[in-house]
C-alpha cells in the first residue's frame, strides 16, 4: 500500500466527479483505512467501487456504468441516469465496460443491500432523534478516551466508535440515494410539461427553510457578532467543520485558537448582509413557484409543490448528517492521537492503517518499520499537482507530472497523445448548480486561504469547493467550478444563498484566468467567456 496505484489492477474509467471536494488532497494512510472500508461495501465482486491513486480516491465509473447497463439495457438510458449525480465523460473518452453477471447480483449484490436496506431505513426512520444525540455522545467518546489505556482504548474502537461510525454513514448513503431519486423523478415530470431548460432552472432554485447545515459555519458567524452566539458555543457547533475535514492527520479548526479570530476579521473586511441573501433567495423560490402553478394545470402543480417540500426536508436531513458524520471522524482523529500517546509513535500514527494500529496497541510493533517508506510516499504524491478528473487505463501519476504537454482535465490510456486541453470555443458547459444569469470578473482561487482575494461581485472559479470555502461564497457574483453535481457543496450553498453556480465543469479552471469576464448562467449550466483578461 506504500504505492497507491488502482489504474493497475484493469482497463477502467476512473472519476473523481463526486468524491474531489470530499478528499481534496492526498490521504494519509490511517485516513484511508477508515474510509475504504465504508467505500468498499459497493463493490461488484472483485471489483472495487472506489480505488486510491496516488492517496486520491476515485469512483470507478466503469462499474457504476457496467451495472446500470445491465439492468438499463441502453446507453441513453444509463446516461440520463447517472449524468446530473455522477456526470458523463469528456467527448472522446470511451467508457470501458464489462459482463455483470445475474449470478452476481442475485447471490452477492441483492443479500448485501437487502441488509444494508433495512438497516438504511431505520436509521432514515428516527433520522431527528439519531442526529440530535451524536453531540453528546462525542463528547462522551472524547472524555473517554482521554482516561484510556491500551486495551480500553481497543474495546473502545470496536464497541462504540466504529459501530457509530458505520452506523451514521449508512445514513448518509440513504439520505444521498433518496435526494438523488427524488431530484431524478421531479425533473422527469417538470420536463414532460415545461422543458428540459425550465426544469433544470426550477431544480437549481430549490432552497430549504432554516438553517442549513452546509451553512452553519457562515450563519453562525453572523449570530456570533450578533451576541447570539457565545465563542463556546460557535466551536462546539461548528468547530468541527473545514477544508481537510475528511484528513485524520488534520488538525480541526477548533484546535486551532487564533481560527476563530481570523474568521471574525475576514468577516469584517466584507460584512455582506448573510440574512438578506437568506430572505431575497426565499422571495424568488416563492416566485417560481408561483410561475409553476400559473404554467402547469392544478393537479400537477400540486404535485410538484409536494415533491419540492420532499426535497427540501431530504436535503436538510443529508446535510445534518453529513456534519455529524464528521463530528464522528473528529473522535475518530481523537483516537489515533491518544493511540500516538500511548505508543510513543505521536503523529506517525497516521502512516499506519487502523487494522494496524490496533495491531500496534495490542503489542506488535513490527509494524512501525513501514511507517517512514509510506510517509516518503506520502510527501511525493503530496507534491504532486491535482490529478486529472476523468483517468482510463493504467497511469503513471510522476510521469504524469514530468510531462510538459500533459492534458491536465483527462488521462486515457488508449490515446497516444495527450495535447494540452483543447481551444473549444468561448462557452465551457458543467451541470446547472444553482440558477440565475450574471456576468462578472473571474477570480480564480486554489484555496480558501486565498479568499481575501475575492473581490465583492468577481466570479468565484475553483477546481471543487466544500465547507472551508463557505465564508468567502457570500461575496461572489456567481460560483463555477470543475468538479461537482447538482447535490455538491458549491451548488447547494449557492442555491442556498441565491449565488448563481455551474458545477462540474471539468476544465473551467484551465480555460479562465483571472481577470477574464465572463456570463455565468446557471440554470442552464453554462459559462460563456465574453472577453479574455
Amino acid at each position: 500500500m506504500d504505492e497507491w496505484n488502482v489504474t493497475s489492477t484493469g482497463d477502467y474509467l476512473w472519476t473523481n466527479m463526486i468524491v474531489g471536494e470530499i478528499f481534496p488532497t492526498t490521504m494519509t494512510p490511517s485516513t484511508w483505512s477508515v474510509w475504504q472500508e465504508l467505500l468498499s461495501i459497493m463493490s461488484l465482486g472483485d471489483i472495487p467501487s472506489f480505488g486510491n491513486i496516488a492517496g486520491r480516491p476515485y469512483l470507478n465509473y466503469s462499474l457504476v456504468y457496467s451495472f446500470q447497463m445491465k439492468l438499463l439495457r441502453k446507453h441513453e438510458r444509463v446516461m440520463n441516469m447517472i449524468k446530473d449525480s455522477i456526470g458523463v465523460p469528456p467527448v472522446g473518452v470511451d467508457i470501458p465496460s464489462f459482463p455483470v453477471f445475474w449470478k452476481t447480483i442475485l447471490f452477492q449484490l441483492i443479500p448485501r443491500e437487502f441488509r444494508n436496506e433495512m438497516k438504511k431505513n431505520k436509521l432514515k426512520d428516527t433520522a431527528p432523534e439519531y442526529l440530535v444525540r451524536i453531540p453528546g455522545r462525542c463528547l462522551e467518546l472524547q472524555h473517554r478516551i482521554g482516561e484510556t489505556g491500551r486495551e480500553e482504548l481497543i474495546s473502545l474502537w470496536t464497541d462504540d466508535i466504529k459501530p457509530l461510525w458505520k452506523e451514521t454513514h449508512l445514513l448518509q448513503d440513504k439520505m444521498n440515494e433518496d435526494l438523488a431519486g427524488l431530484t431524478r423523478k421531479l425533473k422527469a415530470e417538470l420536463t414532460k410539461h415545461i422543458g428540459d431548460d425550465e426544469a433544470d432552472t426550477l431544480l437549481t432554485t430549490i432552497s430549504g427553510t432554516g438553517e442549513l447545515a452546509s451553512l452553519g459555519p457562515l450563519a453562525g458567524i453572523v449570530k456570533l457578532r450578533s451576541g447570539e452566539l457565545s465563542r463556546e458555543e460557535y466551536l462546539q457547533r461548528y468547530g468541527h467543520r473545514g477544508t481537510l475535514e475528511n484528513e485524520l492527520a488534520e488538525p480541526r479548526p477548533y484546535e486551532d485558537p487564533t481560527w476563530l479570530d481570523r474568521q471574525l476579521e475576514e468577516f469584517k473586511k466584507s460584512p455582506i448582509d448573510v440574512t438578506a441573501m437568506l430572505e431575497k433567495r426565499d422571495v424568488e423560490f416563492d416566485t417560481i413557484r408561483g410561475e409553476i402553478k400559473r404554467l402547469l394545470p392544478t393537479k400537477y402543480a400540486e404535485s410538484v409543490e409536494e415533491k419540492m417540500g420532499v426535497i427540501v426536508e431530504a436535503n436538510a436531513t443529508r446535510e445534518w448528517t453529513r456534519s455529524e458524520l464528521t463530528r464522528i471522524f473528529d473522535i475518530i482523529r481523537r483516537f489515533f492521537l491518544r493511540a500516538g500517546e500511548l505508543s510513543g509513535l505521536g503523529d506517525d500514527v497516521f502512516f499506519l492503517t487502523v487494522d494496524e494500529l490496533i495491531a500496534v496497541l495490542s503489542g506488535d510493533t513490527s509494524l512501525t518499520a513501514k511507517i517512514p517508506t509510506r510517509r516518503q510516499a506520502y510527501e511525493k504524491y503530496r507534491a504532486l499537482p491535482p490529478l486529472p478528473g476523468w483517468i482510463r487505463g493504467h497511469f503513471d501519476p510522476i510521469g504524469w507530472a514530468a510531462d510538459p504537454n500533459r492534458r491536465k482535465d483527462i488521462f486515457d490510456a488508449n490515446i497516444s497523445a495527450h495535447p494540452t486541453a483543447p481551444s473549444i470555443g468561448d462557452v465551457i458547459e458543467g451541470k446547472p448548480g444553482s440558477a440565475g444569469i450574471v456576468e462578472g470578473i473571474v477570480q480564480r482561487i486554489d484555496s480558501p486561504d486565498e479568499g481575501d482575494r475575492l473581490q465583492t461581485g468577481e466570479i468565484l472559479v475553483a477546481r471543487m469547493t466544500n465547507v472551508g470555502w463557505t465564508p468567502i461564497f457570500p461575496r461572489a457574483g456567481a460560483v463555477v467550478t470543475d468538479i461537482g453535481s447538482s447535490l455538491s457543496h458549491a451548488a447547494i450553498v449557492a442555491r442556498e444563498l441565491g449565488i448563481p453556480a455551474v458545477v462540474g465543469c471539468g476544465d473551467a479552471t484551465i480555460r479562465l484566468k483571472t481577470g477574464d469576464r465572463v456570463q455565468v448562467d446557471g440554470g442552464r449550466g453554462i459559462v460563456e467567456i465574453l472577453e479574455k483578461a
